[in-house]
């Protein structure tokens, strides 16, 4: 069970540096200045909230593996 916790744990790292990078990008996109365009940040945060979702998913199979200890 350890070797899955493992694996859940470098997945859930992996969620957490996307989250980052989406949340990067639309800071970006409205500090530029420019006029935002709506179906880029609609895109952005469609996949921000993927990797939330999912990064919640694995943090929930993460107490539950815990939880069987």
């Amino acid at each position: 069970m350890e070797e899955q916790a493992d694996k859940l744990l470098i997945h859930l790292e992996g969620e957490g540096r996307k989250i980052a990078d989406y949340r990067k990008q639309i800071l970006d996109l409205i500090q530029a200045g420019d006029q935002i365009d709506c179906s880029q940040m609609l895109l952005l945060c469609n996949k921000l909230n993927e990797h939330i979702s999912s990064f919640d998913k694995i943090n929930e199979q993460l107490i539950n593996l815990e939880n069987a200890f």
